[in-house]
């Protein structure tokens, strides 16, 4: 964010949304498409909103969940694709092993993330049954293009149908649902998205049967058919339920400060007088503000709001540091998810060096997966809403690491109930960042920027399917092309020491990530390097470039020498100067409060004297 955007709006209610040029040009209208994100219902549609189901019932909060979980599931289905990979081969080539069908599940996977992305604006500014329709329509309109793709044995079309179509209406649909049930808790969002987001991967375990049952009865084009119209009937129903809240139930913007530590009028007063002291008290108490009775009525009743626009958003580093988080945390078990069936047949099943059954059907372990994936998705968000969305993210991220660093080991002692503990370890973390990313986004950016960032941000999704998924296969293939056993642990080993540099990478992100408005604008000592928020605690590296034995050159350098030790001001800076070396800080949570305080002050008397009128 820019610092003067940050000055002129700390004590106002100031939208960073620009106007429309005046020559609108192909670049102009893409800017301002992805600026302008609120959505303004008329008096009507608000009263119309009071009720659901057609206007039968009265609109209730807890009626979102159970509708959106179930959306959800129907949306789901997606996951339980590789069910058709070998008849749809075998239909096309004669071949259940070879066809390509299984290309059309990366394709869908990479068009969800590109449409949250394309139309995330969209989304925002409309009536989440507006999006969810649209989804629903689109999503079914893939599923009949599908089955005419199998009539006329199409690949190319099949492709089209279930890849691009379905993939474009289940972007649509899966980020409109979740950001719409999440808005109507702003106190939980992360439990209240984590239980949208649970019925994705229940779809994926209860289609799998779904499918198998229809397989069994007709032919591939009527199970698209059929599927696509239970889809249809179940989401239709459904999004009758889901309605935005009403104006004002969700805080517009950002608050830059608790309730609390606005500094009421008499405390200010008093500061001002008495701390000539400090920075801040010598300012107001020189600017003559203590006396000033509308300067008091400002700082004691308004509640600084921060206005981000989706532009600024998506420019901010600490967007695409997320970014990088959230694709590190899930590209592990996106591969696993999608090959752990062969995995255990190699290391612990009938192609092992010693081959046997497992000690668990594969199926079985997929399934306890997907449970275990659900899981996640809700108990992640909830523990977010408890200790916070940046603690918790580092939590998983550091938990995957664990995983990772003992995987190598326990697949070559041969422990297979090992290696599925580590597995569905991972897996919680897999869904519980699906689970608290939508409310991360909106605690970072603004309810109003939170499908927009979302859709943007699955695409990460996207290229942790596709990408993610051809490295693995690519490090696979290459070590038996070259003369290797599937079951030899070595290939595998390649392929966690890559993720776990991955994770790592995505932790290290994590910690620069400036999760709340404070540590984005947090002031910074003139001779700090870096700052990070370690598990709530402001850590900060500082380092000195003053010459021996010279008294302070500025009034900036005396200042701070006397702010860090006032009683022995002298002392300290010799001490510095002495050791000329870097100096590490972890502020209590006194010591930031009264930084951030001190801040505050000297922006509220830099807004009252620009409001001031020339005398």
């Amino acid at each position: 964010m820019r610092q003067t955007a940050q000055d002129s709006m700390l004590f106002s209610r100031i939208s960073l949304q620009g106007n429309a040029p005046s020559a609108r040009g192909f670049k102009d209208m893409v800017l301002e498409y992805y600026s302008h994100t609120e959505y303004r219902p008329s008096r009507a549609q608000i009263e119309k909103d009071r009720f659901v189901f057609f206007g039968l019932l009265p609109c209730r909060p807890w009626m979102a969940i159970p509708a959106g979980i179930l959306i959800q599931f129907c949306y789901g289905s997606v996951y339980a694709w590789s069910v058709f990979n070998a008849p749809i081969n075998k239909l096309l080539t004669d071949n259940a092993d070879q066809g390509g069908a299984e290309v059309t599940f990366y394709i869908a996977l990479g068009v969800l993330g590109f449409t949250g992305a394309l139309f995330g604006p969209w989304i925002e500014c409309s009536h989440p049954q507006k999006s969810g329709i649209v989804g629903l329509v689109v999503f079914f309109s893939g599923h009949l293009t599908a089955a005419l793709a199998l009539q006329v044995r199409m690949i190319s079309l099949l492709y089209f149908g279930y890849g691009f179509v379905a993939g474009v209406g289940l972007g649509i649909g899966y980020v409109s649902t979740i950001d719409a049930v999440s808005k109507w808790w702003p106190k939980a969002r992360g439990t209240a998205a984590g239980c949208a987001v649970m019925g994705f991967g229940g779809g994926s375990l209860a289609f799998s049967a779904i499918n198998e049952e229809l397989l069994e009865n007709v032919s591939l084009p009527v199970t698209f058919l059929v599927l696509g119209s239970i889809n249809l009937i179940i989401m239709f129903f459904c999004i009758q339920f889901i309605c935005p809240p009403p104006p004002g139930h969700n805080q517009d913007g950002i608050p830059m400060v608790d309730e609390a530590d606005i500094p009421q009028p008499k405390s200010m007063g008093a500061a001002a007088g008495a701390d000539s002291g400090t920075k801040g008290g010598s300012e107001l108490a020189s600017a003559g503000i203590d006396k000033n009775p509308r300067y008091l009525a400002i700082l004691g009743s308004e509640r600084p709001i921060l206005y981000i626009s989706l532009a600024e958003a998506l420019r901010s580093r600490d967007f695409w540091l997320l970014y990088m988080s959230f694709l590190a945390n899930i590209v592990f078990c996106l591969v696993i998810l999608s090959n752990l069936p062969k995995i255990i047949n190699r290391l612990f099943g009938m192609g092992s060096r010693d081959p046997q059954e497992p000690p668990l059907p594969a199926y079985l372990a997929v399934s306890i997966e997907g449970g275990f994936n659900m899981a996640g998705r809700v108990l992640v968000g909830l523990l977010s809403d408890i200790v916070g969305r940046k603690t918790t993210f580092l939590m998983i991220l550091l938990t995957q690491v664990g995983v990772l660093v003992c995987m190598p080991f326990v697949i070559q002692s041969e422990n297979f109930w090992g290696f599925m503990t580590l597995v569905w370890t991972a897996t919680v973390c897999y869904g519980g960042g699906f689970g608290m990313i939508p409310a991360f986004i909106a605690d970072m950016f603004g309810i109003n920027n939170t499908s927009s960032c979302h859709g943007v941000i699955l695409t990460a999704w996207s290229l942790a399917s596709i990408c993610g998924g051809l490295a693995f296969t690519g490090v696979i293939n290459h070590y038996i092309d070259n003369g290797s056993m599937p079951y030899e642990t070595k290939m595998y080993t390649v392929n966690f020491v890559w993720m776990l540099i991955l994770v790592i990478v995505g932790f290290v992100c994590c910690l620069f990530v400036r999760s709340s408005i404070r540590d984005r604008l947090f002031p910074a000592p003139p001779d700090q390097v870096l700052r990070m928020r370690v598990f709530g605690r402001v850590f900060r590296v500082l380092y000195s470039v003053w010459h021996e034995n010279a008294p302070p050159s500025t009034p900036l350098e005396s200042d701070y020498a006397t702010a860090q030790n006032t009683d022995n001001s002298a002392s300290f800076l010799q001490h510095r100067i002495r050791r000329r070396q870097l100096r590490c800080e972890l502020l209590t949570k006194e010591q930031e409060q009264v930084e951030w305080e001190e801040y505050l002050v000297l922006r509220a008397v830099q807004h009252r004297l620009m409001k001031e009128p020339d005398v």
